[in-house]
């Protein structure tokens, strides 16, 4: 058998066509899905009369494809085959199916995707007052270190529409970059590659100052690259008008304070609650944590804080952080006309753990908080990978403060756990992996939000199984039994993985 070759010239035109050949992200399926939001509108009657809108970021972590995506679904569009039967996805606290529906084919029209660079992290959501319609926050890790914003429109038969806020359906054209082209008027004196955010991860959003908070995983040094002069910062950028000409940056390092990374921000009365994580810091690489929790005062973002919470209840690190008002009663409010008491929920890693922490201070109106005291309430074992934490509300009387469920991602075991506050344990663990290659592909539950409307007794959470590639919803019927919470659905088609490489499989199902 002869054997052909190509010339030299032939080699070239075939690599190049290779290279030219657009490779646009599927439309028909998640692609490591990491972040998660859903929105029902007002107008549609609630949940006996609609299932809502899912919002997913794919991060493309193979690169399998030239870009990441953000895709919306209308679930009240998706149908899948039982026994030669078309059913669709159940509502909330309807009867539901013995065994988990699946979901696979997900094929939505070009105007529900727009694509974004690969690496995304969590995704915000937030309701624009002027059209009471989404826009949506999402960060990627990739070239550019870009954070991304799109609006979402409902056009004719309720299809969702996405469109990048700078225009067109490609919105790395335009992006707005955390690291790139930082205004001359945010630069630190002497130092001119600060203020940057590399790698950002976490996005929050904060309806009352109209703000959106941004956390990055990688420290930011000076000049870029040289591993010199640290530092860690929450990237701001206002929600109405996500450009450059809102863009800020809060320092979380002042003298006296170590730089790091950050993971997640949930916003309280007087403060700001800022997680830390490992993070990577130029040549030295990953190294631990320096904080697992800061304070930055809302009046004065200059004002930073540490507890030391450290020598209370030792961790490595921390992920989500979720924080609720707690009650004050009128003879506290007659001493203290301005105090505050709060609860934070935190996920912490080494040990895997969920925290409980009260926080009382004092936040006078248009001034600084005072210095607050807190107690850590409860620390419960997790399992191994907390990712992702979510507070589902009971229908409770206001006197019993102690009624939250608490729903907590883990990536090592891929796994859903609800913690019941009410009894001080966890009740119940839903997993969610897959058996195909298990050991080379793992599920790894990983972002999470929930459906959790006002003066409904169910409550429905939606899991991106980054590994898997696929979105799982449990459903929890009753809000006073959260240990029956099950597997109602999967969607999407679980991603082929080769199992001696652990890599993707790059092609459509």
């Amino acid at each position: 058998m002869r054997l052909h070759f190509l010339t030299p010239a032939l080699l070239f035109f075939a690599a190049c066509s290779i290279e030219s050949d657009p490779n646009p992200p599927p439309s028909t399926r998640f692609v490591y899905p990491s972040g998660v939001a859903f929105w029902r509108p007002p107008t549609a009657g609630g949940p006996t009369n609609s299932n809502g809108y899912l919002f997913v970021a794919n991060a493309n972590f193979d690169n399998c494809y030239d870009s990441g995506s953000v895709v919306a679904l209308n679930l009240d569009s998706l149908s899948a085959q039982v026994d030669g039967q078309s059913v669709l996805v159940p509502r909330l606290g309807a009867p539901v199916a013995a065994s988990p529906l699946a979901f696979e084919d997900l094929t939505t029209g070009d105007e529900s995707l727009v694509q974004i660079r690969s690496f995304a992290g969590k995704l915000g959501l937030w309701i624009n007052p002027l059209n009471g319609l989404p826009r949506l926050f999402v960060p990627s890790r990739a070239e550019g270190n870009n954070l991304y914003a799109v609006d979402v429109g409902v056009a004719e038969g309720g299809k969702p529409v996405l469109n990048c806020v700078q225009g067109g359906e490609d919105c790395r054209t335009g992006a707005l970059s955390l690291t790139n082209d930082i205004p001359a008027s945010l630069r630190t004196e002497g130092l001119p590659d600060l203020p940057r955010a590399p790698s950002p991860i976490g996005v929050t959003v904060d309806d009352a100052s109209g703000t959106l908070y941004v956390t990055h995983s990688e420290a930011a040094d000076s000049p870029a690259k040289s591993s010199k002069n640290f530092e860690s910062y929450l990237a701001t950028v206002k929600l109405d008008n996500p450009t450059r000409d809102t863009l800020g940056f809060i320092p979380l390092s002042p003298t006296g304070f170590l730089y790091g990374g950050s993971d997640a921000v949930t916003v309280g009365a007087g403060y700001l609650y800022v997680t830390g994580r490992n993070f990577v810091a130029g040549v030295s690489g990953t190294v631990g944590a320096n904080f697992v929790l800061r304070l930055v005062d809302k009046f004065d973002t200059g004002r930073i804080l540490e507890p030391n919470l450290q020598s209370v209840y030792r961790i490595r690190e921390a992920r989500a952080a979720r924080v609720v008002p707690r009650p004050v009663t009128a003879a506290e409010l007659a001493v203290r006309p301005n105090l505050v008491r709060e609860r934070l929920y935190l996920l912490a890693r080494g040990p895997d753990t969920l925290l409980t922490l009260d926080f009382d201070y004092d936040a006078p109106p248009g001034a600084i908080a005072t210095q607050p005291v807190f107690r850590v309430v409860s620390a419960v074992p997790m399992p191994n990978g907390v990712s992702d934490m979510q507070i589902i509300n009971r229908t409770a009387s206001p006197s019993d403060p102690d009624s939250h469920i608490v729903a907590v991602t883990s990536t090592g075991d891929s796994a859903v756990s609800f913690y019941d506050e009410g009894l001080g344990q966890v009740v119940a663990q839903v997993p969610l992996v897959n058996a195909q290659n298990q050991g080379s592909n793992p599920s790894q539950a990983f972002g999470l939000t929930v459906d959790n409307p006002v003066g409904v007794n169910s409550a429905r959470l939606f899991v991106t199984n980054f590994g898997d590639g696929q979105v799982a919803i449990v459903d929890i019927p009753d809000l006073a039994r959260p240990q029956d919470a099950r597997l109602v659905a999967k969607l999407g088609t679980q991603q082929q993985r080769d199992p001696n490489q652990g890599t993707s499989v790059c092609q459509e199902n």
